[in-house]
């Protein structure tokens, strides 16, 4: 008897000391009158008007909303792993915490939504609109966002590690003490931009245009700026400032 004790004990240590919750189960969503906290994996969502919908803590993964309007919708703690969100209208939506990985975001409107601490790690954001937006903490590691506008947002402590971000809009927002090692931000609009104690060690800024752009105690340690253009950009306390960095006479 004891013997069966102390073996039904160990079976169950390992999950007591491991911390997690088994994922609970989640009752199947109506297609047709979605509300949150239901699994939606099985609906087709594309061309739908559903401005206003509630589908917080949802799972949405591989769901399709092509062209789908949801205009104020709440998409926090959502998960929508590889959904399709192609030129989807998102604009002033609550998204916190909601999971994008490797989902397809070309030219989806996140306008005026807030998108803290969510994850686009490996996202397909080429050509989409995140402008005066916040998105404190979220996570865009390795995401392809050439051409991507993101005009007066927060972006304070995210991560950008590897993104592609060509041509990428950034015009007055805010990305202090974030991560943006070994982005590729070739001819990008930074001006106005604060990356003050952020890391773009091996970054590739060639060409990108910074008018009062502030580098306040940021790493820039093997950050490339051959042909940038530079007026007014504040480098006070920046680390790692190559010798041929432009106008570093004028501005450090």
């Amino acid at each position: 008897m004891i013997k069966q004790i102390v073996f039904s004990l160990l079976l169950t240590m390992p999950i007591l000391s491991s911390g997690k919750t088994p994922p609970q189960p989640m009752p199947i969503g109506d297609c047709d009158s979605p509300v949150s906290r239901h699994d939606y994996t099985h609906c087709d969502f594309s061309g739908r008007d559903l401005n206003g919908v509630d589908l917080q803590g949802s799972r949405l993964s591989g769901v399709n909303f092509q062209n789908a309007r949801l205009i104020d919708c709440n998409l926090s703690r959502a998960i929508l792993v590889k959904a399709d969100l192609k030129w989807a209208m998102l604009s002033g939506c609550e998204a916190n915490a909601a999971d994008f990985t490797d989902a397809d975001l070309f030219h989806t409107n996140f306008d005026e939504s807030s998108l803290n601490q969510s994850n686009f790690t490996n996202a397909y954001l080429f050509g989409a609109s995140i402008n005066e937006a916040s998105a404190s903490g979220a996570n865009f590691s390795n995401a392809n966002m050439k051409d991507i506008s993101m005009e007066e947002s927060q972006l304070d402590d995210s991560v950008f590690d590897h993104a592609f971000m060509m041509r990428a809009v950034l015009i007055g927002s805010t990305l202090r003490r974030t991560s943006l090692r070994q982005v590729v931000l070739t001819g990008a609009a930074l001006e106005q931009a604060d990356f003050s104690q952020s890391d773009l060690s091996g970054s590739l800024l060639n060409g990108v245009a910074l008018t009062e752009t502030l580098f306040r105690e940021a790493n820039l340690e093997g950050a490339r700026f051959v042909n940038a253009r530079v007026q007014s950009v504040d480098l006070t306390g920046a680390k790692g400032v190559a010798r041929d960095f432009p106008g570093i006479s004028d501005n450090h």
